[in-house]
């Protein structure tokens, strides 16, 4: 038994607490050495998420995957698939643990699947894993379609990724979602490569969402519970139209500090010192 003065590693504890729900629930498995795999059997409506495991630690023991909110809420089923850094998710464990449960059925076994991701890694992933899934609802926040040069010559971060060519093999995800019932792609416009990468998505199927300068505070907002729950609801409904989704994630958005200081610079920057006043004013 440790004494009280031995630090706990909160990998480990956030770890044990996760596979006590897949215990209890479904399962957690590592997927080799840099990901894992939450799920948790309620509903007949399926959650497939893409998440960042050390960025879930790094906020705590009770930190929960991107999705679990709307189990809670809807009684949902969740997956949630998580990697350990940015890996983009390309593993070939990984690619056969998604054509496995596709080949046996896993999918089609429930009413519908929403996929759901934040951020360029996860989004990018997410993607390339809905063609293992026709059909499904997807909605992704600042995802990226490709990040090698021929595909997205625009594309200047993560560079140091490329070596490890994420976008092989093919398809990249905007053809991937080809057979989809329906994509909707959130982005905020003011952010050039953001904007540019949103635009490689740009099949029939998919819906594009521009939340100016929203920034890193978008993904942030998608994430939290109270956005989350309807977001996912509509999307199951197949009514998360444009101004849905504006309507849900501004509410969000206007208690995020970061967000409301984008605005205000924005408003500065075009010599509106009146609304860069008022947008400050409101700061909570």
């Amino acid at each position: 038994m440790p004494d009280s003065f031995t630090p706990v590693d909160p990998r480990r504890a956030w770890a044990r607490r996760l596979a006590r729900i897949g215990e209890d629930h479904g399962f957690f498995d590592r997927i080799g050495p840099r990901h894992m795999a939450l799920f948790v059997q309620e509903g007949d409506t399926l959650v497939l998420s893409f998440d960042r495991a050390d960025a879930l630690w790094d906020n705590g023991e009770a930190a929960l995957p991107l999705g679990f909110d709307a189990v809670l809420a809807h009684e949902y089923s969740l997956l949630s698939l998580m990697s350990v850094g940015r890996t983009w998710f390309r593993d070939g464990q990984v690619e056969a643990f998604l054509k496995q449960l596709a080949h046996d059925g896993f999918f089609r076994s429930f009413a519908q699947v929403l996929i759901l991701a934040t951020g360029p890694d996860c989004g990018h992933a997410a993607a390339r894993a809905a063609q293992h899934i026709p059909g499904a609802h997807v909605l992704l926040s600042s995802p990226m379609a490709a990040l090698g040069p021929h595909p997205a010559p625009f594309e200047t971060r993560f560079r140091g990724d490329r070596f490890a060519n994420p976008d092989w093999p093919p398809p990249l995800g905007p053809a991937a979602l080809a057979r989809v019932r329906q994509t909707v792609i959130l982005f905020d416009g003011t952010d050039a490569r953001v904007a540019a990468q949103a635009a490689l998505f740009n099949g029939p199927n998919t819906t594009r969402v521009n939340l100016p300068h929203s920034g890193p505070a978008l993904d942030r907002a998608v994430a939290k519970g109270a956005s989350l729950v309807p977001l996912s609801r509509n999307l199951a409904k197949g009514t998360l139209s444009p101004a849905r989704a504006r309507e849900i994630l501004r509410k969000i958005l206007r208690r995020d500090l970061g967000y409301l200081d984008r605005l205000a610079t924005a408003a500065r920057a075009k010599g509106a010192s009146g609304r860069a006043a008022l947008v400050e004013r409101h700061r909570p």
